[in-house]
């Protein structure tokens, strides 16, 4: 069983994006994924009014295999709490997901922060894209990790091509905090997280279906996991982390 806390779905014609819920959902289908977590590529508020309502609609369209993330630009301060409450209330959203290297706003910011803990008291999950820009490093991202421990922080990517390392450490130290696996790290590095997090803070991803999904699969299983750590990172940790019934995703592969 493989859930996928990390994909995407937006159609933007005039960008050149058309990543369908359709496209995403025949390439899970080939690799064999049950669920994926899926956000935009562009934050509301922001120049595309349809942006939560092209998750929500992809989620309508495949209930039973994908999750509504928010992704949201807190540079609108209050106006971005109100949006992020809508997005659960009025979208059905169940996540939210942070670029700061697109809006250039420090993670530990009193925006940033705000939005953050707001989403935490909604009990949602916030995804950091976490690589070697600014505005998305690791050690920045504590920061904000330390003033919302009560919400769930994911840095996507550990981290990076070269911030590995410190991606690592800042999920090894705030509870709150995980990893997940998508794009860029090398199966060594995976290898890595399971050592020094433990499996159990350590989520798959892919970042479908821009990425080879099933080359972000076999990544993993090229890390050299046990198989109960292979199910934890698999299945087992996000399932926990959203509530998600494993025997009842079972009944798709």
């Amino acid at each position: 069983m493989i859930l996928d806390s990390h994909a995407h779905v937006d159609v933007v014609p005039a960008l050149g994006w058309y990543h369908t819920a359709d496209k995403l959902v025949r390439q899970m289908d080939e690799a064999g994924i049950a669920m994926a977590a899926i956000s935009g590529y562009m934050n509301a508020p922001g120049p595309n009014p349809d942006s939560l309502r092209t998750i929500a609609d992809a989620v309508a369209a495949y209930p039973d295999r994908l999750i509504g993330y928010a992704r949201l630009d807190p540079w609108f301060d209050d106006a971005c709490v109100r949006t992020l409450e809508a997005a659960v209330r009025d979208w059905g959203c169940r996540g939210v997901k942070l670029h700061p290297a697109h809006y250039t706003l420090h993670p530990f910011g009193q925006q940033t922060v705000k939005l953050v803990r707001r989403a935490g008291e909604l009990g949602l999950p916030v995804l950091f894209h976490c690589g070697d820009e600014m505005m998305s490093l690791p050690y920045q991202i504590d920061r904000l990790a330390a003033a919302c421990p009560e919400t769930t922080i994911i840095l996507a990517h550990i981290g990076g091509f070269f911030s590995g390392n410190a991606a690592l450490d800042v999920a090894a130290r705030r509870e709150n905090t995980f990893v997940d696996t998508s794009e860029i790290p090398l199966p060594h590095m995976v290898r890595r997280a399971v050592d020094v997090l433990g499996a159990e803070k350590v989520l798959f991803g892919t970042d479908g279906p821009s990425i080879d999904m099933g080359l972000e699969i076999t990544k993993v299983k090229l890390a050299g996991l046990s198989c109960s750590q292979e199910e934890q990172v698999f299945c087992r940790n996000y399932a926990t982390l959203m509530g998600i019934p494993v025997e009842d995703t079972r009944a798709h592969h």
